[in-house]
């Protein structure tokens, strides 16, 4: 009976579940699909393993695997929710990854990803800052000393007075981190 019932939990956590979506290829084609949505080893819905790769599928052209440095993004609907990831570098500029959109804004966007454990839970946030002349910034959960935030926000938004005074406002406690980052960028759009 044991048996029995890990063949079927084993199973069900591989089945597969796809969402309606679609994909945006490097010359700005948009191709309708299906997006296969990841799960964990315990078979839960687990969106971080879009990081690194896209499974699609369609009629005509089968099962596809696409790498961040393959496509622009791609986008799906899964349970009445609308989700996008963008291929954009993280931690260094030509470190890129499938990041979902924070804020996207005309003057300077916001994309993060997120490590998880085993179970889901967050570990750790990575966040990359874009602005529309095509520069990062790129910040981690994981820098301990808040002035670290300030100093790589300061060198970036160097050129914007509003931001520059409310970046020596924030990051005053790490509770406060994604919303002070949120208010910066909104800030920087204005």
């Amino acid at each position: 009976m044991l048996v029995i019932f890990w063949l079927t939990s084993v199973g069900y956590s591989y089945s597969q579940t796809t969402a309606p979506g679609y994909y945006v290829t490097k010359t700005n084609d948009s191709i309708t699909t299906q997006i296969k949505i990841p799960k964990s080893a315990f078979g839960s819905v687990d969106f971080s393993k879009f990081l690194l790769k896209v499974e699609v599928s369609d009629s005509i052209k089968g099962i596809k695997k696409f790498k961040p440095e393959d496509i622009s993004s791609f986008g799906f609907l899964f349970e009445g929710e609308q989700y996008r990831f963008y291929s954009r570098p993280t931690i260094t500029q030509n470190n890129l990854r499938f990041l979902q959109p924070v804020v996207l804004g005309q003057k300077t966007s916001l994309y993060q990803f997120q490590t998880v454990n085993q179970n889901g839970a967050p570990l750790g946030t990575f966040y990359t800052f874009e602005k529309s002349d095509g520069t990062y910034a790129f910040l981690s959960t994981g820098i301990k000393n808040l002035d670290t935030f300030r100093e790589i926000l300061r060198e970036f938004y160097k050129d914007n007075p509003e931001v520059l005074q409310l970046i020596e406002r924030k990051f005053q406690t790490r509770t406060a981190i994604k919303n002070d980052i949120i208010e910066i960028v909104r800030t920087a759009n204005r």
